[in-house]
């Protein structure tokens, strides 16, 4: 059933994380979005750290590097390359004043309450720049570029460079149609129910690939690529490339205990309940 950008699956909230990462919460929605350009290399070594944001107190924690507090209660962690040099920035959005700040670098105001951020590569320069996706509307505006409108209330925005050419398409996921439409680009239906988009370069050739998460059995489904079953009821999909091979790895983190699994590569315990990861 759809519910603005989240929607209530088993009377379980999907609230949607930047990054491919999803916060299930009984009874509350605060959506978020989603989005495979996030980056998740902290250290600038092609690998994705394993990283958690707390919602709560703005506490970030990047597993074998460092902690700090960058934000505040109810702000939406949104990190990315956003000075080009190839290492994920902290940085968060703040709904309700429309605040963008990225750690060390910069502050600036755009958007407002409602919107949901969507920041990515827009320009094809290396560069992650502030954007948001207004649910109600289905505007897109990227900051200094552009604005249109391409979606509508319910969808998911799911931007990533699915072209493989080094820009973000405006992408949206439509909840229980399982509509792909990519603007400019190409529409089409994988997934059914309350599946969950998870592109990512699962290829590892550049080009982000359509991908469904089925929470009910943890199935793992990659568009003319793969099935498989990963992980369990309650897991949320938190894929990335974690070995630094160059191709996203399947992978989920389960809150009730903090775990983390990477397929075929590693388990270990980081973060817990209150935390979101921010690892993509």
């Amino acid at each position: 059933m759809a519910a603005r950008s989240g929607y209530l699956a088993n009377r379980v909230i999907v609230h949607i994380l930047p990054g491919n990462l999803y916060h299930f919460q009984d009874f509350e929605l605060t959506p978020q979005p989603i989005t495979s350009i996030q980056g998740g290399d902290y250290t600038g070594d092609g690998r994705s750290e394993p990283a958690v944001f707390h919602s709560g107190t703005g506490r970030w924690a990047v597993r074998g590097l460092s902690r700090f507090y960058f934000g505040a209660a109810g702000d939406r962690p949104a990190a990315g390359d956003y000075d080009g040099e190839g290492t994920t920035l902290p940085a968060i959005f703040r709904g309700k004043t429309g605040l963008w700040a990225v750690r060390g670098l910069t502050r600036a105001y755009f958007g407002r309450a409602g919107d949901i951020p969507v920041p990515g590569d827009y320009r094809g320069d290396g560069t992650a720049v502030a954007a948001v996706f207004r649910p109600e509307t289905g505007l897109w505006a990227v900051r200094g570029l552009t604005r249109f409108y391409f979606g509508r209330e319910g969808d998911i925005p799911i931007p990533a460079d699915y072209e493989g050419i080094g820009t973000v398409n405006a992408a949206i996921f439509r909840p229980g149609t399982g509509l792909w439409a990519i603007q400019g680009w190409t529409r089409f239906y994988y997934g059914t129910g309350n599946d969950l988009p998870v592109p990512a370069d699962y290829r590892g050739d550049g080009k982000v690939d359509p991908a469904i998460f089925r929470p009910s059995t943890a199935l793992w489904a990659v568009r003319e690529v793969s099935r498989a079953y990963f992980g369990r009821a309650g897991d949320w999909p938190i894929p990335a490339d974690y070995e630094g091979s160059g191709t996203v790895d399947a992978a989920i983190f389960r809150p009730a205990s903090g775990l983390w699994a990477v397929r075929e590569a590693t388990r270990f315990y980081y973060g817990g309940k209150s935390d979101v990861p921010v690892s993509r």
